[in-house]
């Protein structure tokens, strides 16, 4: 086991992407904090680090929050006496505010988006980074996004922007943390058929004539093997990627395997982008 013993935090950890990341983690040996905004998603995924094995500790709450950051935290240390590994997972859309206005819709959307993906990460590695320096060792891993990588007109600026920030963001803090023998690297993820796929899916087969009868998942599918002419989902493996891709990836960056790589971004996407 690459990880036996280990002490990793995932931050919305319940589902998906972040599910993913703790049962890979749990698979190798760590035991796993899983923060997740709601109690009994959170809950489901420690159950299943259980059945492995392993030990896990729920901490439900928002960690835009600096009183959920410390909660999370200081319960890592509380019950496990240290913590090895920080993988900020939290991420998405935002949570969009009743505004009106064409400026104040602007700004909630911004300030919503930097929060959720950049805004919580930061604040949860300076919370982190004092106990990593004390015992000179730990490995951290943001989880960014392609769309931090190019620009397409499918994805909306706020987030692409806020995104390419955090891939920023992590080679800064990998430069700051290097000399305490702290890891920091991004993980970009492809297509992956979480919550906004399946709710943009059904978009697309709603609303698009020429996708009209088909399942919004046949429709994920035939995208990621590129049966549709210029969709940005063409990959050259030709298939979707998953939460358990990203989780083995995670599981590299912060394995002794990859003792010699801060400051990166990873693209686990099917090869689509290059850079």
């Amino acid at each position: 086991m690459k990880l036996k013993d280990k002490v990793a935090i995932v931050t919305a950890g319940g589902r998906g992407i972040g599910r993913g990341i703790a049962l890979c983690l749990a698979e190798e040996g760590a035991d796993v904090v899983v923060n997740s905004f709601h109690q009994e998603t959170a809950a489901s995924v420690a159950q299943e680090i259980k059945a492995m094995g392993r030990r896990s500790l729920v901490v439900p709450g928002d960690v835009t929050q600096i009183p959920v950051i410390n909660q999370v935290v200081q319960g890592a240390l509380k019950t496990f006496g240290k913590i090895d590994v920080l993988v900020n997972n939290v991420g998405g859309g935002g949570r969009p505010k009743e505004v009106t206005g064409m400026l104040e819709q602007a700004a909630a959307e911004w300030d919503g988006i930097f929060a959720l993906n950049l805004r919580a990460t930061v604040l949860m590695c300076r919370a982190i980074a004092p106990y990593f320096i004390k015992q000179k060792s730990g490995k951290i891993v943001n989880i960014a996004s392609m769309a931090g990588r190019f620009s397409s007109r499918a994805t909306p600026a706020s987030y692409g922007s806020v995104k390419a920030g955090l891939i920023r963001y992590t080679q800064y803090l990998a430069d700051e943390l290097g000399p305490h023998n702290i890891n920091v690297n991004t993980v970009c993820p492809g297509l992956v058929y979480t919550d906004a796929w399946v709710t943009g899916a059904k978009r697309m087969v709603e609303t698009r004539p020429e996708y009209k009868g088909m399942d919004s998942r046949e429709w994920f599918i035939a995208l990621n093997q590129g049966k549709f002419p210029n969709i940005v989902g063409f990959t050259p493996l030709m298939r979707e990627q998953t939460p358990e891709d990203m989780g083995r990836a995670v599981v590299f960056l912060v394995s002794e395997d990859a003792k010699n790589i801060t400051g990166q971004a990873l693209n686990v996407d099917g090869g689509k982008f290059k850079n």
